[in-house]
């Protein structure tokens, strides 16, 4: 047996179902035998999208996604995605082919130090040196890319080692007895709750990771507590819940801001202080501050938790949840305020939210890329299960979004997926089109075209008072959209509504591409 089929045979073991990535010389190998073993594999038109792809599987299942380039410039263009995963947390395991030991000593054509490139953008790089570090590598990967905070791993293959005999066999897994908080800080956790007259919660993105949301709900209404999701964990708490304080992150600007300065007790749920900057929310009233997670919240001004109870989230909610001392609520004007702000408007970006919130469902699936956008969609579209608004807030890339509306679709087949892009952002990925054509993945992709990069228009015009080089010009949508096999449409906002209904109903690979006025940014932050 080749080195690259036990490869492959240790990925099946791991539960991979299907590789994103493009073919290479170096990695030839490893492509044979996926062939052979019948491993499903998604060419896509860059590496960078099989990276979001990749990433985006990871974060809906919280099973490592995998993607597969070749070296030199297959290998950096799979940077963005992995530098997305790293900051997201989201756990992803990389394939990077390289050249053999012939061709790295001395270095050739191609030839980059791969291992130096990737370890600052993952929790772990390493080398298949050899063809009896095929298990342990793999097993070892994914365990490092589960861990809580989960993240990418890089796994450098070389192309002589994997050509080479191996023998061996996939490493079974080896389950650890998770650590639990102890009985003393989750006392202390309670006597903040008890203490304080109006307590609010935080949950961040690791009440997805570690599968807490229940068990967040549960004690929410226990204890009647306020809950506000970061961007990341949008949908945690539903927001037809009357303590949802709907997804928060906005600086200064967020629709329930004032609950910040009330606040006399905060508690961390999963949280990262990447997600929500503390200096923006620990103000106002001095607060008492508890954290509970698994692992160690960064150490940032502003963040200086009372107790923080490491250990298994799930079950330190459930330890929180009997005897439970109900507080008298106190959030109620700014939950009616936010309900106000999110009821019907009639024009501008805001109006193309409300529109797409009505077309979609509970459980279906709205990706955003980046651009303003990104913001008119986390302040203003309601989410109401997790995982069904994913927003951006790691690297932050532009041309995300499509990649993912097709990671989202292979991974819910039977949820309507919508992608919403900038004219700038829809650019960057639009040749992934074709992939989604070519496999029979349909969703929609909706451009707010405003005719350039409206975020940086409106910072540039608040921070010098004038703008330059961001207007862009636009393809004739429906043609280029029909060009790649899918559906084309070009609307003014008030003919936008009725045709997303009509290609979502219908399942079509579709682009709609509305005109939006973005004077309207300068009231969004």
């Amino acid at each position: 047996m080749r080195a690259a089929r036990l490869l492959v045979d240790c990925l099946l073991s791991e539960g991979v179902d299907r590789i994103y990535g493009i073919p290479g010389e170096e990695n030839l190998e490893i492509m044979d035998a996926l062939y052979e073993a019948g491993m499903p594999f998604v060419l896509t038109r860059h590496e960078q999208a099989a990276a979001f792809m990749a990433a985006t599987a990871g974060r809906l299942t919280g099973r490592p996604g995998v993607c597969l380039s070749t070296l030199g410039p297959g290998a950096t263009n799979l940077v963005s995605g992995v530098a997305d995963a790293c900051l997201s947390n989201l756990p992803m395991i990389a394939l990077v082919a390289q050249a053999g030991r012939s061709r790295r000593d001395p270095p050739q054509k191609q030839v980059l130090d791969l291992l130096a490139l990737f370890r600052p953008l993952t929790k772990k790089a390493m080398d298949v040196g050899e063809p009896a570090d095929v298990p342990g590598s793999v097993r070892e990967a994914f365990k490092v890319a589960v861990s809580e905070r989960s993240g990418p791993v890089m796994l450098q293959v070389p192309e002589d080692v994997m050509k080479m005999e191996a023998s061996g066999s996939p490493l079974p897994f080896s389950r650890r007895a998770r650590r639990r908080a102890t009985d003393e800080d989750l006392a202390v956790v309670r006597d903040v709750l008890s203490s304080s007259e109006r307590p609010l919660v935080l949950a961040g993105h690791g009440v997805l990771r570690e599968n807490a949301v229940s068990e967040l709900r549960c004690l929410s209404d226990a204890w009647n507590l306020p809950v506000g999701c970061t961007w990341m964990a949008a949908g945690a708490m539903p927001f037809d819940n009357d303590l949802s304080l709907g997804t928060v992150g906005m600086r200064n600007s967020d629709l329930v801001k004032e609950c910040y300065d009330e606040a006399d007790a905060v508690l961390l749920l999963g949280f990262d202080a990447t997600e929500f900057q503390p200096q923006y929310w620990n103000r106002g009233r001095t607060k008492r501050i508890a954290y509970l997670g698994r692992t160690k919240p960064a150490e940032c001004l502003n963040l200086k938790p009372e107790v923080v109870a490491l250990g298994d989230l799930p079950w330190s909610l459930e330890r929180l949840i009997p005897n439970a001392d109900p507080r008298k609520e106190w959030h109620r004007a700014h939950r009616e305020k936010l309900v106000y702000e999110l009821s019907g408007d009639t024009e501008g970006p805001k109006a193309l939210v409300q529109a797409m919130r009505r077309c979609l469902g509970k459980e279906d699936i709205l990706v955003s890329d980046v651009g303003a956008h990104l913001i008119w969609l986390a302040k203003y579209y309601p989410s109401y299960a997790p995982n069904t608004l994913l927003l951006q807030n790691g690297l932050i890339p532009m041309g995300v979004a499509i990649p993912s509306a097709i990671a989202a679709k292979i991974v819910h087949p039977g949820r309507m997926v919508v992608a919403a892009v900038g004219d700038g952002g829809f650019m960057m990925s639009s040749a992934e089109l074709e992939t989604a054509k070519r496999l029979g993945i349909n969703f929609v992709t909706v451009i707010f075209n405003d005719g350039g990069l409206g975020l940086i228009r409106e910072k540039m015009q608040r921070g010098t008072g004038r703008s330059s080089n961001v207007d862009l010009g636009s393809p004739d949508v429906p043609a280029y959209a029909r060009s790649f096999g899918a559906e084309g449409y070009s609307v003014e906002a008030g003919e936008f509504e009725p045709v997303l209904r009509d290609c979502l109903e219908r399942d079509a690979l579709a682009v709609i591409d509305v005109r939006v006025d973005y004077s309207h940014n300068r009231n969004l932050f």
